[in-house]
């Protein structure tokens, strides 16, 4: 048990550097993903020879702004 002790305030800054990192992260991996499926979708539609829709075209290019 003195072994925690003795590491414990070491490991609590650590920890809380390492949750914000993790959201962004997660954040990060999230947008990445949703793109993606974004980018299938529209490639998958004009394959397929359908229309585009402009709201889906729209969502892209807001994405890739921000």
């Amino acid at each position: 048990m003195s072994s925690l002790s003795d590491i414990s305030p070491v490991l609590i800054p650590v920890i809380a550097m390492l949750i914000p990192l993790a959201f962004i992260i997660a954040w990060a991996v999230i947008k990445i993903t949703r793109l993606n499926l974004l980018h299938e979708t529209v490639r998958q539609l004009s394959a397929h020879g359908q229309p585009i829709p402009p709201e889906l075209l729209s969502e892209i290019v807001n994405n890739k702004r921000h």
